[in-house]
């Protein structure tokens, strides 16, 4: 859940948004088939009265189970601990914990509201409202004690962060986290220092907490924001060797909307080879769905590949899990064979070193390499022993075919971080076309430059061959996978 127009109301309008969460609440679980059986109904009444939560509505002769589900609701409209009650009632009985994050919003809004007036809690929303939802998070996390507990899964907006924190114990020091986190945004934030001080410092005297407060802001004046990292999410596909045609996926996703890289045992399964682009594509679909919009502006989906599948249309597989409005999301393609093979791995980083290199050089006035400057279709014939170490490197035809294999192969063993190939057609027309990409600015940008390519073709309606199915892999040896422990053959993993 984001901040939203049913979340973000205007001035003095506290009950009404609460309502509209409700609202928007109610709808969704009215069209859930466990709560429109009767035996879901019952679970879930059963769970209500053992939690002590709100009483569920008598049922009425000719009633709509959407109107008791509304009802069910709308009780939860005055008490934080019915809110939560009916939360966890509803996680027991769908499996869904996603469904009620509102709910949980909810709750904390309901709890704001004993704590401080609705003039306040709107003064307090104008002054965060502007504050991306990442940098939220940083000064939450900043702000509370080391190893507390994370921030939970409702937490994915600015306005639901800081409603949590008022629900949130005492810090050691007896300063509440609310006054702690909007300190650190201070400091972070210089447009908006004077105004969260001044929010902050009120409240601090109402309570009595001046020194414990201004405790706090010395010690927050050095807290800077880090910079966001874009969030990842690798799926990695380990062949079988007793099985044609099957894998073993694993999923991972960290940096930017997880701290840490997520893998259970359930993410392990085994696919066969037809059933790779739908499993990807729901599992992707999963993520997006439990992930805040702000981190989706900036994601990039990385698929690590041995060398059988490494020409498979993952963009496809990405586009049946994203909508329209996220188009130009970065996917790259990542080499398994590559971490298999420890004497390339010098060599590996040097080339990277010397790609990086060359980007920045382009990048200043004076700078400017073979590489960077902008080339022709002739510039492919000019040295074969240059053109074999050049990065990135753009192969002849591809590596589903022999040719185009071998060449891929004698890439990767001379430890070249950047290939380019298209992959139905290496033609002249597309050599020519992927010099001019390669030339059209910084080599770092050229993962960038290539998913706005694709999210162009893809609203466009002209059929463009040359750049339909262009396809990169770039092995960043810095930004590698996680350690792989316990690896299983699909057999043994949890099969679809």
């Amino acid at each position: 859940m984001t901040d939203s127009a049913a979340t973000a109301p205007t001035t003095g309008s506290s009950s009404r948004t609460v309502a509209d969460l409700q609202r928007a609440l109610a709808e969704r679980l009215a069209s859930h088939p466990v709560l429109n059986s009767e035996s879901g109904w019952r679970s879930l009444t059963a769970r209500l009265a053992r939690q002590g939560g709100p009483f569920p509505p008598a049922p009425v002769d000719g009633g709509q189970p959407a109107d008791r589900i509304g009802e069910l609701v709308a009780a939860c409209g005055d008490q934080a601990d019915d809110a939560e009650a009916l939360a966890d009632a509803l996680d027991h009985v769908t499996r869904d914990p996603g469904l009620v994050l509102p709910l949980r919003t909810v709750a904390d809004w309901l709890t704001a509201r004993t704590l401080l007036s609705d003039a306040e809690l709107d003064e307090l929303r104008r002054l965060v409202d502007h504050v991306p939802a990442h940098q939220a998070t940083a000064a939450a996390q900043a702000c509370l004690p080391f190893l507390a507990a994370d921030l939970p899964a409702h937490c994915t907006g600015t306005w639901p962060t800081t409603l949590h924190l008022l629900r949130r114990n005492m810090l050691p020091t007896g300063l509440p986290p609310l006054l702690a986190y909007l300190e650190h945004l201070a400091a972070a934030r210089p447009a908006q220092e004077s105004a969260l001080h001044a929010w902050a410092w009120s409240k601090a005297e109402d309570w009595g907490l001046t020194e414990e407060l201004q405790a706090c802001r010395t010690a927050a004046a050095d807290f800077v924001l880090p910079e966001r990292s874009p969030a990842r999410v690798m799926f990695v596909l380990l062949p079988d060797g007793l099985q044609k045609d099957t894998y073993t996926l694993r999923m991972w996703h960290r940096e930017g909307a997880r701290a840490k890289p997520a893998l259970r045992d359930e993410d392990t399964q085994a696919v066969s080879h037809t059933e790779l682009r739908p499993t990807v594509a729901q599992r992707l679909r999963q993520w997006v769905q439990e992930t805040s919009e702000a981190v989706l502006d900036d994601m990039c989906v990385e698929f690590w590949l041995p060398l059988p599948l490494i020409n498979e249309p993952v963009w496809d597989w990405c586009a049946d899990a994203t909508q329209p409005a996220h188009p130009a999301r970065t996917v790259l393609i990542r080499s398994l064979d590559r971490l298999q093979i420890p004497t390339i791995q010098s060599a590996w980083r040097a080339r990277w070193d010397s790609l990086m290199h060359a980007s920045e050089e382009a990048e200043s006035p004076a700078g400017g390499t073979a590489a960077c400057a902008p080339h022709d279709a002739g510039s492919d014939r000019e040295s074969p022993a240059s053109r074999e170490t050049q990065d990135p490197v753009i192969l002849k035809s591809p590596p589903s075919d022999k040719e185009g294999r071998l060449q891929f192969l004698d890439a990767l063993r001379s430890g070249a971080p950047a290939i380019l190939w298209h992959r139905l057609d290496c033609s002249a027309a597309f050599q020519s076309a992927a010099l001019r990409l390669i030339g059209a600015g910084p080599l770092q940008e050229l993962p960038d430059r290539i998913s706005a390519l694709r999210a162009d073709h893809r609203r466009s309606t002209s059929a463009d061959d040359d750049v339909a199915d262009i396809t990169l892999l770039w092995d960043d040896p810095t930004h590698t996978l996680p350690t792989l422990h316990s690896l299983v053959a699909p057999s043994e993993a949890r099969v679809l």
